[in-house]
C-alpha cells in the first residue's frame, strides 16, 4: 500500500483490480481507491477542492470532540441504568428483548439481532444519560421495525424529538472515542 502527501494530509492508495475510483475519508485518513493502471496525481487534483474541504471538516469535528465531557460512572451504576431504560422502553414499545449483552465494539453503540438480543458498547458507559437512552430506545425499536424506514424514524422521533442532535452528539463521541 503506498502513502503520498497532499498539502499536509496523508493519501492512503490501495490499487485493486476494476475499474472503479472510489475517494474516502476514513477515521481522519485519506484513502483512494484505484485500479492499478491508473494514475492517481489527476484523480487527486481533480478532487483537490473536495479533498481539502472534508480535511478541514474533519479537523475542526475533532477540536469539538475533544471538548465533550466523559461521564465518570461506576460499573454497577451504568448496569443499573441499562437496566432502568430497558424496562421502561421494553413497556412502552411492548417488546421483550432475548437478552441484552455488552462488548466492545469498534464502530458502532449498539446491535439487534434477528433472534432478539440486544448488544450494546462497552462505551456507552462514559456517555451523557441521555444518549444512553437514546441508544437503549433505538436499539430495542428494533424489536418492533428491523430496518431503519419511516416507521422506525417515526418511533424515534415521538420518543426523541431532538433525535438529530442526538445523533450529531453520537457522531462526535465516536470520534473522541471509537
Amino acid at each position: 500500500m503506498e502513502t503520498i502527501d497532499l498539502e499536509g494530509i496523508p493519501c492512503q492508495l490501495v490499487r485493486r483490480r476494476g475499474r472503479r475510483v472510489r475517494i474516502a475519508f476514513h477515521n481522519g485518513l485519506l484513502r483512494l481507491v484505484l485500479p492499478r493502471h491508473l494514475d492517481p496525481l489527476p484523480i487527486i487534483d481533480r478532487h483537490r477542492g473536495w479533498i481539502l474541504e472534508k480535511h478541514e471538516w474533519y479537523r475542526r469535528q475533532l477540536l469539538l470532540a475533544e471538548q465533550l465531557e466523559l461521564v465518570e460512572r461506576r460499573n454497577d451504576d451504568f448496569l443499573a441504568l441499562v437496566r432502568l431504560l430497558s424496562a421502561r422502553y421494553s413497556a412502552l414499545l411492548k417488546v421483550k428483548p432475548l437478552g441484552i449483552g455488552f462488548r466492545r465494539m469498534k464502530s458502532k453503540w449498539g446491535s439487534c439481532s434477528s433472534r432478539g438480543k440486544i448488544n450494546l458498547n462497552t462505551w456507552l458507559q462514559v456517555l451523557p444519560d441521555e444518549l444512553v437512552a437514546f441508544i437503549v430506545f433505538h436499539e430495542l425499536a428494533h424489536l418492533q421495525v428491523r430496518d431503519h424506514g419511516p416507521g422506525f424514524k417515526a418511533l424515534v422521533r415521538a420518543e426523541f424529538p431532538r433525535h438529530r442532535d442526538l445523533d450529531r452528539q453520537l457522531k462526535l463521541y465516536s470520534l473522541r472515542i471509537l
